[in-house]
């Protein structure tokens, strides 16, 4: 027996379903945007690799390829989600160190712990 495909939105209210569906609508509507389809669309690709949307960034792409963008301007999206990810996971760590104090504790004391550092915390 054939495995059948999730249907999109079928979990979600009608009436949430058809709002949302009116407000994607209107972020799409030309005459009111302030931003040109092309844009657009290489901002959801960047938006849609952060979000971790296969969907979405596959939608995207052909959007965004059918509006004019070319496969620099593609790939210069995804770079720019990679550089946001990565300024992400140093902005976590400089505020870990900040709050725990782990660089001086740890490191900064030739070499020796100071007591007090809790080895407990996940």
């Amino acid at each position: 027996m054939a495995e059948q495909r999730m249907k999109s939105y079928e979990m979600i209210p009608e009436r949430i379903k058809r709002r949302y569906l009116e407000f994607y609508d209107e972020l799409y509507n030309p005459e009111r945007s302030v931003l040109d389809l092309r844009t657009k669309e290489l901002i959801a690709i960047a938006a849609s690799v952060m979000a971790d949307c296969k969907g979405c960034l596959k939608g995207h792409v052909l959007k965004a390829v059918r509006a004019g963008a070319t496969r620099e301007e593609v790939g210069e999206a995804i770079a720019i989600a990679i550089a946001i990810s990565g300024a992400a996971i140093v902005d976590r760590t400089d505020i870990a160190n900040e709050e725990f104090d782990l660089v001086r504790k740890l490191w900064e004391n030739g070499g020796k712990r100071e007591n007090g550092i809790d080895d407990t915390t996940p």
